[in-house]
């Protein structure tokens, strides 16, 4: 028997597939709730609001009615419930009571297109608000309407001049980011954003540079090399450095060839150049002009010794394992790729590198391990781990951890089919988003 709860959600299954045809609006309307603030760990600020919003607004009735629809009046009221959170950088603080009544409310089924027209509305009622968790959420619906229409345009750029939060300024730049290639006024914006005082709002502003969107825009590949070498923040000249073939310009590949070569360089700086030379001729996505000269270069810091702790960084080894040849026929993607690399791409070279950090006890553990993981997903045979098992019988320290992984790997090839799944590796995260490593 179905609980209240399953037959609800029973009724939510029924009804998505009802508006199937409307899907698009329907996942444009669920982005109102700014996922990515909630799925990230807070970067400090003050504790939890007190869990009483609810009840501030009337609405602890509403929440235990679970049939109870939302209405626009409801809605705007648990959006006004949110002068109790506080918001950092990333957004909301996702502890706070009131965003979590507001994210119970938006589970409730409701018709995606009346669930858009509220937004809509509410969006350009709440964007002037006087509390900046308002006025940060009121960005958030505008994001989830289906569309960027001339007025919404002209209310955020607005919004934007006026705006002093570094994460309001963030949100709405997230919303006319995409159209600076054809906006001049929203190239003004993010060109004068580069410029803030606040590193997350300069990233921000510059990860849009670093997309397709940003192709041939005159000016901001330039800014872009510019914060490179003299961005206040190391963490904006990492975060940069690795989306650098964002726009597959390239005058990304002397930077890389700059610090990745250079003896001495901040290694924040040099894992960001390091992720974004495999970024330029491989990766997830791929980049539609893979870079020779970005293949080049990361067999040569691959083939370098001595090896260290740090050299090359176990980071965005994850990437190089998109470096196969074997894609199926329906995967566009991939195939264009293997056509762009077949004239210069050796795989064996790639496996014999990586084969050759697995072996150096002088590079790092979580180094060989990597490569390790590369090795298996580029296809290298049992043979080549068997011989890699017999290099590692007497371990000694951290050549335990190298062991256990190569004899986890001869364990999996020898299950029968089906028993194991390899994991699937997500895309490359949006353009505003630095993951850590």
């Amino acid at each position: 028997m179905l609980t209240e709860r399953g037959r609800q959600g029973a009724l939510k299954q029924r009804g998505s597939r009802r508006v199937l045809g409307r899907g698009v609006v329907a996942w444009l309307a669920l982005g109102a709730l700014g996922v990515s603030a909630c799925d990230q760990k807070p970067s400090g600020g003050a504790a939890p609001a007190p869990s009483a919003s609810a009840s501030a607004q009337g609405l602890e009735a509403w929440l235990a009615d679970e049939s109870a629809p939302l209405t626009e009046d409801v809605y705007r009221r648990f959006i006004l419930a949110l002068t109790t959170c506080q918001v950092n950088e990333r957004g909301i603080d996702p502890r706070c009571q009131a965003y979590r009544d507001l994210k119970q409310a938006r589970g409730r089924t409701t018709n995606p297109a009346d669930l858009v027209a509220m937004n809509e509305v509410l969006s350009k009622e709440l964007i002037g608000h006087e509390h900046a968790a308002v006025r940060w959420q009121a960005t958030q619906l505008l994001k989830a309407v289906y569309g960027l229409k001339p007025d919404t345009e002209k209310l955020v750029l607005e919004a934007a001049r006026k705006e002093k939060e570094p994460s309001v300024l963030i949100a709405l730049t997230r919303v006319v980011g995409a159209k600076h290639q054809e906006r001049p006024e929203v190239k003004d914006l993010l060109m004068k954003l580069s410029e803030h005082e606040s590193e997350h709002v300069r990233q921000e502003a510059m990860s849009w540079f670093l997309t397709a969107f940003g192709t041939g825009v005159e000016g901001t590949f330039e800014r872009v090399l510019d914060r490179v070498e003299n961005d206040p923040s190391i963490n904006v000249r990492r975060f940069l450095c690795g989306r650098l073939y964002g726009s597959e310009d390239e005058r990304a590949i002397p930077v890389f060839e700059k610090y990745l070569n250079q003896p001495e360089v901040d290694i924040k700086l040099f894992e960001g150049c390091w992720q974004g030379v495999i970024n330029a001729w491989t990766g997830f996505p791929k980049p539609k002009k893979p870079s020779q000269a970005a293949y080049e270069l990361t067999l040569k810091v691959l083939e370098r010794k001595p090896r260290t702790r740090t050299s090359p960084p176990w980071t965005s080894f994850r990437n190089l394992r998109a470096a196969k040849l074997d894609y199926p026929e329906r995967d566009d993607a991939g195939q264009a790729w293997v056509q762009a690399v077949k004239p210069w791409y050796k795989p064996e070279r790639l496996l014999k590198a990586l084969e050759s950090i697995a072996l150096d006890r002088e590079a790092y553990w979580m180094t060989r391990t990597a490569a390790l993981d590369v090795l298996r997903d580029l296809g290298a045979s049992e043979a080549r781990f068997q011989a890699l098992a017999k290099a590692y019988e007497k371990p000694e320290k951290d050549d335990l951890h190298v062991q256990r992984k190569i004899q986890e790997i001869l364990r999996r090839v020898n299950e029968p089919p089906g028993a194991h799944t390899q994991p699937r590796f997500a895309p490359r995260p949006p353009p505003s988003v630095m993951l850590p490593e």
